[in-house]
């Protein structure tokens, strides 16, 4: 498991991280930045500036609508990772009937589809959690576990360069069935995953390290006759690892299709209730889940589990997709989810962004200047120090993750300024 000792970083880390903090405020009160927000509908009166606000009529009205246009987008790209799963054991399927070069590829291709669409869902899964019941809550947290837990143990699934046998591939003493495999994943540690998207990742990249070595297709070719030495071992044709991992790929793809269509069936349910409940629910109280929403994909999922591991040293589990290398894809792909939050979801007459603009002047001038930075520091951060586990520079590793970590918390800082003014109806 990442090791979060952001408290422990080393005092020149934490001298680096004042100083860029300094320099940020400094930067920040002697630019005039350009205001990247749309100017707000007249339906809404001007900036309100005391520090606390109720909602008007007009701007509860359109958090109501633009909540329920929010529902449809959740429900639509849900579906759409759901259909990219099934596109990819369309895939595995003829990879198995037909190995090959082009059939692994295809199978890689559909893997990055599905899971790009299910990152960008990052952020609905964070508004859900904020709008369902507790026990709900905590069932969709471990169908999250099982769908994607990150970073994992590979050895704990199939051999490594180091160790040849090593995984539940070639160990015999586990039966391979669904249920079986089901059970071994966390089982004596969380990072144990037996099932999930990096699990696959892994079955069909391999180790990679260098990104030109990627699991030969060879490795998923039946063996039809049993080999002397396997024979030898007193091995029979089904505990051979081939095999074994031809069927190890076809339960996961399996399992991890069944464990989304059960994530989707339980937010159906509360979706249709929280559709029913909208009319009278409090507009103010629906606004700050979209922004917990907002703020707690940033600081779980890019700060906790990257950024701050980073600043200690961690270069291997600070990356989602270390095997595909393609840790970029992840982080794009759920503030592209949040940019559609802000930009995309809308009324008629405004989009979430304009109501946020309205009620803070700092966010209207400041939000986007550092989302744009951010992006770009993210996937530059990501893209390059991902090539080796190791850095060139480990200094130069920490400085851009604290240039990207001062973004991301000025960014958080602007929507809990809006969050805090929220108060009840007068």
């Amino acid at each position: 498991m990442a090791n979060y000792k952001f408290a422990l970083v080393a005092p020149s880390i934490r001298k680096l991280v004042a100083l860029l903090v300094c320099a940020a405020i400094m930067h920040a009160c002697s630019e005039q930045p350009n205001t990247p927000s749309t100017v707000i509908t007249e339906t809404i009166s001007s900036a309100p500036t005391d520090p606390s606000v109720a909602l008007d009529s007009a701007t509860s009205a359109a958090v109501t609508a633009l909540i329920a246009q929010y529902l449809a987008r959740i429900d639509s790209d849900f579906s759409a990772v759901q259909s990219e799963l099934e596109s990819m054991q369309t895939e595995i399927e003829r990879l198995l009937e037909n190995p090959g070069t082009t059939a692994l590829n295809a199978v890689r291709a559909a893997w990055l589809r599905a899971h790009s669409a299910y990152e960008l869902t990052a952020v609905h899964r964070h508004f859900v959690q904020s709008v369902v019941n507790e026990t709900t809550r905590l069932n969709l947290l471990s169908l999250e576990y099982q769908i994607n837990h990150w970073p994992i143990l590979p050895g704990y699934i199939d051999y490594l360069s180091s160790y040849p046998e090593s995984g539940i591939v070639n160990d015999m003493t586990v039966p391979l069935t669904a249920n079986e495999i089901r059970a071994q994943h966390g089982l004596f540690d969380i990072n144990e995953a037996a099932v999930g998207f990096h699990t696959l990742e892994f079955l069909i990249w391999g180790e990679n390290r260098d990104r030109l070595s990627p699991r030969p297709f060879t490795d998923f070719q039946a063996i039809a006759v049993l080999p002397a030495d396997a024979e030898e071992r007193g091995l029979a044709l089904e505990e051979l690892s081939n095999n074994r991992r031809r069927v190890m790929l076809a339960l996961s793809i399996a399992i991890l299709n069944q464990d989304f269509e059960s994530f989707m069936s339980l937010w159906a349910a509360q979706s249709n209730d929280l559709r029913v409940r909208l009319e009278t629910a409090a507009s103010h109280d629906l606004l700050k889940n979209l922004l917990i929403a907002l703020t707690s994909l940033l600081t779980e999922e890019v700060l906790a589990r990257s950024l701050y591991p980073m600043l200690n040293g961690d270069f291997t589990d600070s990356f989602p997709s270390v095997f595909s290398h393609t840790s970029q894809n992840v982080v794009s792909a759920q503030m592209f989810g949040l940019e559609q939050l802000l930009l995309e979801t809308s009324t008629e007459s405004m989009t979430l962004d304009q109501i946020l603009s309205h009620l803070s002047r700092d966010y209207a001038e400041y939000f986007f200047q550092n989302f744009d930075a951010s992006k770009e520091c993210l996937v530059l951060l990501f893209s390059t120090q991902e090539a080796s586990p190791i850095p060139t520079s480990a200094a130069e590793a920490e400085f851009a993750a604290v240039e990207c970590i001062n973004q991301l918390t000025n960014m958080i800082d602007y929507v809990e300024q809006v969050q805090s003014k929220l108060i009840g109806p007068a």
